[in-house]
């Protein structure tokens, strides 16, 4: 559902909603019956764009591409806690709403981390220090795994020799 460019997606796992107001483009829903296509699409156009304007379509394409898929199928981001000394040690309420990240190299300072709406993370039954991210919108779940490994900066050292941090290590798709 297109309305002043709210783009609305609905789908077996849900529905997210995005407004693109700050893009001057036309969004238009059309049923299409061609050789080519069928089914519901949406055109969209840009009036007497330059090409970094012009630009802003593929990106917005892309976002509306992500919204099909993380309605129909789902994001998951799988994240590793990786330390040389100091264990991290995580902690994670039962509803899945936020994280606290706890003894990194050995501070005591504890960063909280909210989720967003319609993000849950939890911890990996599997594999040992794993978090899962899972969620149907792929930008606030990036968003999320991106904060958590700036918590864990080290700051003015030396990348290569300091490899403590949490890091994403797959991206994919909900499988059920």
């Amino acid at each position: 559902e297109v309305k002043a460019r709210k783009v609305t997606v609905t789908g077996p796992r849900g529905k997210i909603t995005k407004e693109f107001k700050h893009i001057a483009c036309e969004i238009r829903h059309k049923q299409m019956k061609t050789k080519k296509l069928k089914g519901a699409h949406l055109e969209l156009k840009m009036w007497f764009g330059a090409y970094k304007q012009m630009c802003t379509i593929n990106t917005l394409k892309s976002l509306i591409n992500n919204m099909v898929i993380g309605v129909t199928e789902g994001f998951r981001y799988k994240m590793r806690l990786v330390h040389a000394h100091f264990p991290i040690n995580v902690s994670i309420p039962k509803d899945g709403k936020a994280i606290e990240i706890k003894n990194f190299l050995g501070g005591r300072h504890i960063h909280k981390i909210p989720m967003p709406l319609g993000v849950t993370v939890t911890l990996s039954k599997d594999v040992k220090d794993e978090l899962i991210f899972d969620g149907l919108d792929n930008a606030a779940i990036s968003q999320v795994c991106s904060v958590c490994s700036q918590v864990c900066k080290i700051g003015k050292k030396d990348d290569r020799k300091f490899l403590d941090g949490i890091f994403v290590s797959q991206k994919c798709r909900i499988e059920e």
